[in-house]
């Protein structure tokens, strides 16, 4: 899948290399820009179908044009590239609606695959990234030991099978439910839990088994 894609990041020699090799594997680069000031500026003229920043940059990173892109209500895929990214960086990304993030040092084919990813509509966050999220989640100090108690039973179920991986059309055959009716149902998860995402679910579910038993999740 071919896209037109923005890549903002202030190393121009990297940002020159990263542009010639999306562009050798078929697709376009919209701009590159190497300031969050000017990757704002330029996404006013033309929104691409994907942005790749990088997290940290002189001024200010990736966090803030997620975070302004957001807010100005564009929904436009972002992945994240990076040489490290601190877990509370991550999990600020992942409540931002970040769609990937790619550590500098993997293979190229990780980013090829981690871009056609997002742009079937999946997220793509690196193991290793995930992984350190939630550890640091799971040893955060949690306010609310048992914030999943204003789900109701259908919702925890439905909460536990994404947590156990299952997409919306398995856990409606599972659940003997439509695919809208599920949806529903997560939207009002989301809600109550004041998450954006399956991955907030999911780390926010992890998080808590460390404190308590499995909740809800008898079969």
């Amino acid at each position: 899948m071919m896209a037109q894609i923005a890549i903002v990041d202030d190393h121009p020699i990297f940002l020159d290399g990263m542009a010639q090799f999306l562009n050798s594997h078929g697709h376009d680069i919209l701009f590159c820009a190497r300031s969050v000031e000017e990757a704002l500026e330029r996404m006013q003229a033309g929104e691409p179908d994907l942005l790749i920043l990088d997290v940290s940059m002189k001024s200010g990173g990736g966090l803030a044009i997620l975070s302004a892109i957001r807010n100005s209500g564009s929904a436009v895929p972002v992945i994240f590239m990076t040489v490290h990214i601190r877990p509370e960086q991550t999990l600020e990304a992942i409540k931002l609606g970040v769609d990937g993030v790619v550590l500098k040092d993997s293979d190229p084919n990780d980013l090829l695959s981690c871009i056609q990813q997002v742009l079937n509509g999946n997220k793509s966050i690196a193991p290793f990234v995930m992984e350190q999220a939630l550890v640091h989640s799971i040893s955060a100090p949690a306010n609310d030991t048992n914030i999943l108690a204003v789900l109701t039973d259908r919702e925890l179920e439905i909460a536990g099978l994404i947590r156990a991986g299952l997409r919306n059309r398995e856990i409606a055959g599972r659940c003997g439910l439509t695919e809208g009716t599920v949806k529903v149902h997560l939207h009002s998860i989301f809600q109550k839990l004041n998450i954006k995402s399956r991955s907030e679910l999911i780390i926010m579910m992890m998080s808590m088994d460390s404190e308590m038993p499995a909740v809800g999740m008898e079969q």
